[in-house]
Formats: structure tokens, sequence, C-alpha cells
């Protein structure tokens, strides 16, 4: 189970931190900003993730890839540096959306193996309340 926790009062009313965690030993501490998200694990050594807020949605870089959305149902396919990635922005139920990033063996015919990521659940208000991470994966 995920329980999300404010971690201290901000003074800034624009930015927000929380800290999301689990059974599991991996936490995530998560930064709202006015149009940026910012998520970076517990784990020493781990990149952040930062999203982007542009036009109701989030983007993975300011003009790159969609990456959080309230809007539409969509399926993503990008091959950024020799690493093909797959995203899929789904609803789930009412208020309840899901970002799922696939690394993808071979987007050229579409038939290799597909290994999922990252999962990220968050409301329509784009407030992550759950992230499952593929620890076996291992990007670098």
């Amino acid at each position: 189970m995920i329980v999300a926790s404010l971690l201290m009062p901000l003074s800034s009313c624009n930015k927000k931190r929380i800290r999301l965690s689990s059974d599991e030993p991996l936490s995530y501490f998560i930064t709202y900003l006015k149009d940026e998200i910012i998520i970076n694990s517990s784990e020493p050594h781990q990149l952040s993730s930062h999203f982007f807020y542009k036009d109701g949605e989030y983007f993975s870089s300011r003009d790159s890839m969609l990456y959080f959305s309230t809007i539409r149902d969509t399926v993503l396919n990008n091959n950024n540096g020799g690493t093909s990635l797959r995203v899929v922005i789904k609803k789930e139920k009412e208020g309840l959306f899901k970002t799922s990033s696939y690394i993808v063996h071979n987007t050229v015919t579409d038939d290799g193996p597909i290994f999922l990521y990252v999962t990220y659940y968050y409301d329509s208000k784009y407030r992550i309340s759950k992230v499952i991470k593929d620890t076996m994966l291992e990007y670098k």
C-alpha cells in the first residue's frame, strides 16, 4: 500500500513535496511546482524524472513526448538515443489515470518483447498516488 504524506510545510504555495512509500525498499519524493513535477527515488544514484506542463498535459521535456494526460488515452512510441520507449496513457476509472512506460526491444516490426519500466497512477489534478517500477531493469 502506498502512503502519501506531507514532508513539511513549504513557504511557497506553488510548491508541494510529498513522499510515496510502499512495502518495497523504494520510495519516491515527488515535488510539485507550478508547471513541473519532479520525481526522485530514495535509491542513491538514481536519475530524477522531470515532467513539464503544457496545454493541460505533462510532457517528458518542454517540447517532447506526452507523458501524463487526463484528456486522452493514447499510445506513443519514441526512439531516443538508441532506447525505444512506449508510453501508454489510459483512464483507469473515474478520476484515476495511469501512465506506463515500456522498454521495447523491436519497434520496427512491433513483435519483439516489451518490458515494463515504470507505471504512475494519478488523479485528474495530476497528483501521483502510486509508482510501480520494475527493479529488475537497469537503465543506464
